[in-house]
């Protein structure tokens, strides 16, 4: 394993002795460092939800780096020898972590005023990152980030991924990537401290960089490696299309939904150097089986919840509506492991019709339904994508009409009282 050494002075000299003069050859020292800065897409930005990786959320829990020092360019087959899980955190509008490490100052052989020494050979650092930071995941944990590669293994960082079907329990996981800042689909150059460039990769990770001119940060570009799944409602009162208008105090409520997807992974790892630009590289997936996924209680939206046998006009819950709710409190949603194919999702709904009748022993008129619909997501789960299943609740007037018919002649007969004689 090649080890840096830091020599700490405010400008590191080796005083080279000659027939006529002392020469200085001059290295950069200390002041080089490594720092790093994140870029946030828009995905990540929007106004969040529980649990969902935003930028005050990113800044609260900061994220992990893991970093390779190569002599040559990175070829997946060392360790993670300058960084591993490395924590770096935000406060007072600047990322920082410890302890610092600097820049190998071999490199690319240069001719420059700020670079006159030439190297034997060429040192690189590559860096890895995933997000929220944990500090020391277990194995035994029953979902969400459980190990990473061990930190004398060889090969690219993973991190180990559990889902979990309590909504409490769901964690949006990100992991960082090079972007250029004029055009996502753009490559770039990193130029080192000798003026030569090196290409970062659109999309995919810091690779085999070398040590830049001072102050130069790595900005990461955080997207989520998972795919997430929602829940809406809406009604359509007594038309087609949702919309329209209840009457007379009626009202809509949801006690349960039911969610079922059926062969996804239960526990996967995700290589932080994925090969495909913008796209998480799961691998080692395992665990196939029906996801059962459930909304009742207080993970309902306090908007549609259902309240119980009560008045309707007295219920303090809300309603569905004609527009698209959250199902779940709070926006929450679940999230998924990728994965492609087409996929069918069984959806089962618990859900109560109630309207105020005081001519009733109860005061109204309380209706359950359950429904079950089958529907499927024909390029399945992709990650980074939200996908929504919409449950559209229709219902129909009950309508009462009355025509009075005429009545229908039946048999006459004849009597006579009394008889009359001839």
């Amino acid at each position: 394993m090649k080890k840096f050494y830091l020599i700490a002075a405010a400008a590191a000299a080796v005083l080279v002795a000659g027939c006529a003069k002392n020469e200085v050859i001059q290295t950069q020292g200390p002041g080089d460092a490594v720092s790093f800065g994140v870029y946030i897409p828009k995905t990540v930005t929007k106004a969040g939800t529980a649990g969902e990786m935003t930028t005050t959320t990113l800044q609260t829990t900061g994220f992990g780096v893991f970093a390779s020092a190569t002599t040559g360019v990175y070829a997946g087959a060392g360790t993670m020898n300058f960084m591993y899980n490395q924590l770096v955190s935000y406060s007072t509008s600047t990322w920082g972590y410890t302890p610092v490490k600097y820049w190998p100052n071999q490199i690319q052989s240069g001719n420059t005023d700020s670079q006159p020494a030439t190297a034997f050979a060429a040192d690189y650092v590559s860096f890895f990152a995933y997000a929220p930071y944990v500090a020391d995941p277990s194995s035994d944990a029953t979902y969400g980030i459980t190990a990473f590669t061990a930190n004398s293994a060889t090969g690219d960082p993973k991190v180990t991924y559990k889902v979990s079907d309590d909504l409490t329990k769901s964690v949006d996981l990100l992991w960082g990537v090079y972007k250029n800042t004029s055009d996502v689909d753009a490559n770039g150059e990193w130029t080192t401290v000798a003026s030569t460039t090196n290409t970062l990769y659109a999309g995919k990770a810091y690779k085999d960089l070398q040590k830049p001119a001072l102050n130069t940060p790595i900005h990461f570009y955080f997207y989520h490696a998972l795919s997430q799944l929602r829940l809406t409602a809406q009604a359509a009162y007594n038309q087609v299309a949702a919309g329209g208008t209840a009457k007379d105090g009626v009202k809509i409520t949801i006690s349960k939904v039911q969610v079922t997807v059926p062969g996804m992974y239960t526990q996967a790892d995700l290589n932080l150097n994925n090969t495909t630009k913008r796209t998480p590289l799961w691998v080692n997936e395992s665990g196939s089986s029906d996801l059962v996924l459930t909304v009742e209680g207080e993970n309902l939206n306090a908007a549609i919840k259902d309240g119980g046998a009560k008045l309707a006009s007295s219920q303090p819950d809300g309603v569905v509506g004609g527009s698209a709710t959250n199902v779940i409190t709070g926006g929450k949603y679940f999230t998924i492991i990728p994965k492609s194919g087409s996929v069918n999702v069984t959806v089962k709904i618990w859900y109560y019709v109630t309207t105020d009748d005081n001519k009733l022993a109860l005061g109204y008129s309380r209706v359950e339904n359950v429904i079950e619909k089958s529907l499927t997501f024909a390029s399945g789960f992709a990650g980074n994508t939200r996908n929504t299943i919409n449950m559209i609740l229709g219902i129909g007037e009950v309508k009462l009409e009355a025509t009075v018919e005429d009545w229908t002649e039946s048999e006459e007969k004849d009597i006579n009282l009394p008889i009359n004689n001839n």
